[in-house]
């Protein structure tokens, strides 16, 4: 079975642990490799189940042993979620070869112990994914560090997703769990009262689209994978009106062409909670900010929540530019070439000789904007717990290599953040979360080409219909039939929504 041990240590070695304080742990990129049944909620409330390659939604993992003797796994790293679960080997998924990134078979640990026999289940924003089993606990190590013991876990016997998660959030965040005070103890907890990091706080640095790998530093700060100023931000209130999630103040979205010349898409006032969210691979905005956003490139919807543009978009020297925090804040800057992914369509299958590629947006979920991965690669983010504060600073691409790390002490100061922003954010009011996104569906001609959108951005390279399109134009069956997701485009293997963990 392959596994990720790249990012491993086999003991506490000094790309593990370099220091006390601290634990540094490499992420690696996946993509997945297997196709995955997606149910599909219907407006009527039926639920229809799609087979879809879903190659675009890309993955970041960490590795874990858990039990006694240890055993392997990779699990996602989710700042939006709060427990850690694994994939139970008499999972029917694991059983039938798809749990790729390894199962824990907890008849094989010495230290495993039941607390709630099918009391663990755990929903994530997508529809229908949800996977259960037992609560339990057993001695666990992150990425080779010193050996916690009895760190409650998620033993998921019924699996929509093929691996587990380590979530790394708030521990009030927390999924149902048998505990009379509503919450146990988490990992990060557990990393502190080992002694292992000295506050609840940690940095990601998931690195450009062309890298394969990332890190997290729980416990520290690395000052050589960012550029210009960290700035804090204080955490907003979620849903719930507590802080118990990273939401932090958006206050800004523009357009930079490769001209210098930038285009404002958010409204004059703007102040929005956003959530940071490594474990959603795009980035959802409000739908004023969507739509302004997905029409200037020309994007069209294909279901399930996923946008297409032509491939050859990947090139062009623009930037999406988003502040945070109103005044004395700091706005980070996301190449085009970082949110547009793998291909969907070739071009025998979409009118532009680059082919299709999946749009890294989305319109909110339920209500909540999330900043995904497609905005995270560009950011170096600092979660602190302890004190409810982010800090952002533009990423350095590939600087997976240098290293400069800086213990995050007990207090509330963050080494390197000397600013701090102040201003507020709301959620979005339930009128305007369940408004439709104004982007136009996608369109075919004949049964088989989807037609691209036109762009409104100046994107410095002209459109190049394919041979396909135009031999298509002049079919017989060539009229523009407008299509909403439809069973027909469905057919031509498009990718599935984002994956929210």
């Amino acid at each position: 079975m392959r596994l990720l041990f790249g990012a491993a240590c086999a003991a506490l070695t000094s790309t593990c642990l370099a220091s006390p304080g601290y634990l540094k742990l490499d992420i690696e990129r996946r993509t997945p490799s297997e196709p995955r049944l997606v149910r599909r909620q219907n407006s009527d409330g039926s639920v229809d189940t799609v087979l879809t390659q879903n190659t675009n939604k890309l993955e970041y993992l960490v590795n874990i042993t858990l039990g006694t003797p240890a055993q392997h796994l990779a699990v996602t790293l989710d700042t939006g979620s709060s427990d850690l679960w694994v994939p139970a080997a008499s999972a029917p998924l694991c059983k039938k070869g798809g749990c790729d990134n390894g199962v824990f078979d907890p008849t094989l640990s010495s230290t495993y112990t039941v607390v709630d026999q099918d009391g663990f289940n755990i929903t994530y924003a997508a529809p229908g994914d949800s996977d259960a089993g037992d609560w339990a606990t057993d001695t666990l190590s992150v990425g080779g560090s010193t050996a916690i013991k009895k760190q409650q876990i998620g033993v998921a016997s019924t699996l929509f997703d093929p691996h587990g998660v380590m979530g790394v959030g708030f521990d009030t965040n927390e999924a149902n769990n048998p505990s009379s005070e509503g919450v146990y103890p988490s990992v990060m907890d557990n990393l502190k009262s080992t002694g292992i990091i000295n506050r609840l706080a940690y940095s990601l640095y998931l690195n450009d689209l062309q890298a394969n790998k990332g890190a997290v530093i729980f416990g520290g700060v690395d000052t050589t994978k960012y550029t210009g100023d960290l700035v804090a931000l204080p955490l907003q209130e979620g849903p719930e009106g507590i802080v118990s999630e990273f939401y932090v103040t958006l206050t800004s979205v523009s357009f930079t062409d490769e001209t210098g010349k930038t285009t404002q898409l958010s409204p004059d006032g703007y102040a929005q909670s956003v959530l940071l969210d490594s474990g959603t691979s795009q980035t959802l905005l409000t739908d004023d900010v969507f739509n302004a956003l997905a029409n200037g490139f020309g994007a069209v919807g294909i279901g399930q929540g996923s946008y297409v543009v032509p491939c050859r978009f990947a090139k062009i020297n623009g930037t999406i530019n988003y502040s945070f925090g109103g005044d004395g804040g700091v706005t980070i800057k996301v190449p085009v070439s970082q949110v547009v992914g793998n291909q969907d369509f070739t071009a025998e299958n979409f009118a532009d000789e680059s082919g299709g590629c999946d749009f890294g947006f989305g319109p909110p979920i339920g209500g909540f904007s999330i900043f995904g991965d497609t905005f995270l690669r560009s950011a170096y983010a600092v979660f602190d717990i302890s004190n409810s504060v982010a800090a952002l600073a533009q990423a350095a691409e590939n600087k997976a290599d240098t290293s400069s790390i800086v213990v995050i002490p007990t207090g509330t100061t963050i080494p390197g953040a000397t600013v701090t922003a102040t201003a507020t954010g709301t959620q979005i009011p339930d009128a305007e979360a369940t408004e439709e996104p104004a982007v136009p569906s996608a369109s075919v001609q004949g049964t088989s080409l989807v037609l691209a959108g036109t762009p409104t951005f100046n994107i410095g390279v002209q459109s190049t219909a394919s041979t396909a399109a135009a031999a298509a134009s002049t079919s017989s069956s060539g009229r523009a039939n407008a299509a909403a997701p439809t069973a027909a485009l469905l057919g031509l293997g498009l990718a599935a929504g984002a994956m929210v963990l």
